[in-house]
């Protein structure tokens, strides 16, 4: 009987032993230093905050300042040459490709022979042409002559109009003969009996590189088919692909900045000069942009790709910083300071609109509830909603 007596004291010391232990940690909770934030039962948009809990998170106020934005749109491109600085090599008349020693790559002048073409019809041409120049003088000499005579009425009016007629299509045809032979670079002016040659030179019409080649020694080249491709690349543009939505803010006069993968750590500077008027099928709007310092255009080449910021045009607008911006169920919201207490603040959820942003500041949009004399928390908001 003792014996069962000595257990039940001891399990009853372990019970009582236990609830003592369980009373002294809530006490403890009740005294120390944790921190809870209520939200008032009248209104889920209200939140108490103790000067205590303020302080002890290191929190802030703030209020809505005027910044300005400069928006920047990013968007990808190419290195280009403009139309002006393209130019194919296509003979006027047909012929064989003689003297051709060009390789693709390399320099060229301006009014540097690329190569030649031989034809008979060349030969023709210069035959034609000597022929009807040595009818000229007589022609005009026969003509002023029968001028004279129907005049004072010697002569009949068909023989003047013949003379007329003859000179008159003669010198058309020497003209046109003329023309033709420049444009296969003949010099009329020293063309003689002795002097016609079977072979033409083709020159090129501008400074450059040849980027490619498409015909070779002893080939027949046909009138208007295509020899060689020659670039300029003296000057060099940036054309950018910029979706329908974005090009409506983008307009001549502003900064490009961009980089290119083939020239990492490197950035340049341009300014839009041109913004296309049409659409494409995959709904992009060309720009057109110019390097500011047009020296750096020996180190890029066409065909380049790149990646480009185009900064919009800046804009003062109200902001905050971003850490005043908390996030609830996917909606941004501000906690606005409405009353003060003794020891308390009660804030206010404020439902915002958010407009451009940068590394630390982003742009508030004014509402009924939320003005410039708006005191707003701007540190240490995040802890205060879920």
């Amino acid at each position: 009987m003792e014996a069962i007596k000595s257990k039940i004291h001891a399990i009853l010391s372990i019970v009582l032993g236990f609830a003592l232990l369980v009373g002294c940690n809530s006490k403890s909770d009740e005294n120390g230093d944790s921190i809870e934030v209520k939200s008032l039962e009248t209104d889920s948009d209200q939140i108490v905050l103790t000067q205590a809990q303020f302080d002890a998170m290191d929190m802030k106020w703030g209020e809505l300042v005027l910044k300005t934005f400069s928006q920047e749109v990013k968007v990808q491109g190419e290195i280009k040459i403009p139309v002006e600085g393209l130019q194919d090599i296509t003979p006027f008349y047909g012929g064989y490709v003689s003297g051709l020693k060009l390789i693709e790559g390399q320099q060229i002048r301006k009014g540097e022979i690329l190569f030649y073409l031989e034809s008979p019809e060349f030969v023709k041409l210069q035959q034609d042409y000597l022929e009807a120049s040595s009818q000229l003088n007589y022609l005009k000499e026969e003509f002023d002559r029968q001028k004279t005579l129907y005049a004072e009425k010697i002569a009949s009016q068909k023989g003047y109009l013949k003379a007329e007629s003859e000179y008159k299509s003669t010198l058309a045809r020497s003209e046109s003969l003329k023309k033709q032979l420049g444009m296969i670079h003949v010099n009329t002016d020293n063309l003689t009996a002795e002097t016609i040659q079977a072979k033409v030179p083709i020159i090129s019409p501008i400074s450059g590189f040849v980027e490619a080649i498409f015909t070779v020694p002893g080939a027949f080249l046909p009138s208007a088919s295509k020899a060689a491709t020659l670039i300029n690349t003296e000057h060099m543009h940036i054309e950018l692909s910029v979706f329908e939505k974005d090009a409506v803010n983008v307009k001549e006069g502003q900064m490009v900045s961009f980089t290119m993968p083939d020239m990492p750590g490197q950035e340049f500077v341009a300014e839009v000069h041109v913004v296309g008027k049409a659409i494409s099928e995959q709904r992009f709007v060309p720009i057109h942009a110019h390097l500011l310092d047009e020296s750096l255009e020996n180190k890029l080449v066409p065909g380049m790709f790149l990646e480009a910021k185009i900064k919009l045009e800046p804009k003062e607008s109200w902001s905050l910083p971003s850490s005043a911006i908390v996030t609830s169920d996917g909606i941004p919201y501000v906690l606005v300071q409405s009353t003060i207490n003794n020891d308390s603040f009660q804030l206010r959820k404020v439902e915002v609109q958010l407009g451009r942003q940068n590394d630390e500041l982003v742009e508030i949009y004014p509402t009924q509830n939320l003005d410039e004399n708006s005191k707003i928390l701007v540190k240490g908001a995040f802890t205060l909603l879920p």
